[in-house]
């Protein structure tokens, strides 16, 4: 019986071990994001790698995910930030995140502020880290 719990313990043990590692978050690429590409409508652009940190924030902003359907275009945003931009990280995942004037598009995905936040300020982030990176 004692051999049995042993031999169970150990194929426990190796089935975890085996699990590969779990998939990870937009969140969490963001905040590994080693540089970014920020852009404006009019096609000005800058890269930021040193100060990274700053950028990266975003990932702490409070949206949540929503089947929005935007009533505007998809090329009617105000800000976009590219983490990982295939420029200077070759191979990665680009992250193209896109502020509008009432959400924000992450790839594909829509999401809102959630509540007691404003888009107002969602876009206030946005506006002074384009301020402060584009001048």
């Amino acid at each position: 019986m004692k051999r049995w719990i042993i031999l169970l313990v150990f194929l426990f043990a190796a089935l975890c071990g085996c699990a590969g590692p779990s998939e990870k978050s937009t969140s969490d690429l963001i905040r590994e994001s080693p540089a970014a590409k920020l852009l404006l409508p009019d096609g000005s652009e800058t890269f930021v790698d040193s100060e990274i940190a700053s950028l990266r924030s975003f990932a702490d902003l409070q949206i949540k995910a929503t089947p929005l359907e935007p009533a505007d275009r998809e090329e009617d945003w105000l800000y976009r930030i590219v983490f990982n931009p295939s420029e200077k990280k070759i191979g990665a995942e680009e992250i193209v995140v896109s502020f509008h004037e009432d959400y924000v598009q992450i790839g594909q995905e829509f999401y809102l502020p959630e509540e007691g936040v404003s888009c107002e300020s969602i876009l206030e982030w946005a506006e002074g880290k384009f301020a402060y990176f584009m001048n």
